[in-house]
């Protein structure tokens, strides 16, 4: 009896901190090649155009980093979901951080075979630019979309002075890309929540002992 008692106690002084520590969980997209077309119409006139803007942020393969407060389940069907962090990358080394309710499929297994994703940022001030992406595969159909503009400049003969110009550049293609599912983690435990458990623990095994003793 004592040691059923014991164990029970075990099992419930550890059970809070493992929960109260669970792990987010990140899964990872890569995309396929895109398809890209530049959007550059300089003003009438211009003897030669400055694009550095647009080519520092650039449009290409799409890859992302979506971080979930907890892995996602068996065999979900169009499940909304807010990610705690998506970190998606469009070409070049700039990404961008966004808040956006994504939907999601999975299989048996909890890995991810369908999804749907549309973002969409502005970051402003000189040099800024706005930039949206969009992911999907619905049933085997879909496709990746990214598209940036900014601003690039247009330069005259003398005594004409620059002007700056819209100018983009998108990209797409029709192959979703693929996402990797971490592999499952065992949550952690709290050093100092264990600490306290195990001190009521063995509290508990003193008073069992002084109660055999009485007995």
């Amino acid at each position: 009896m004592n040691n059923k008692i014991l164990g029970l106690l075990a099992v419930g002084l550890m059970a809070g901190p493992i929960s109260a520590n669970a792990q987010s969980t990140t899964y990872t997209y890569q995309g396929d090649a895109l398809d890209v077309t530049l959007n550059i119409n300089p003003p009438a006139g211009s003897t030669s155009i400055d694009v550095l803007p647009l080519e520092r942020r650039g449009v290409g393969t799409l890859s992302a980093f979506v971080t979930l407060s907890a892995p996602l389940g068996d065999n979900l069907n169009d499940f909304s979901v807010t990610p705690t962090r998506i970190q998606m990358f469009s070409g070049g080394l700039t990404s961008l951080d966004f808040l956006n309710t994504v939907a999601f499929w999975t299989n048996g297994n909890g890995a991810i075979d369908g999804w749907s994703m549309s973002l969409a940022a502005v970051v402003g001030g000189p040099g800024g630019w706005s930039q949206t992406m969009t992911s999907s595969d619905i049933g085997g159909v879909g496709g990746d979309y990214a598209a940036i503009s900014t601003s690039c400049t247009a330069y005259f003969s003398f005594p004409n002075q620059p002007q700056s110009f819209s100018c983009g550049m998108t990209g797409s293609n029709k192959t979703p890309g693929v996402w990797t599912s971490p592999a499952a983690q065992a949550p952690e435990i709290d050093p100092a929540s264990a600490a306290s458990g195990l001190t009521l623990l063995l509290g508990g095994v003193a008073v069992l002992r002084g109660r055999r003793k009485l007995s």
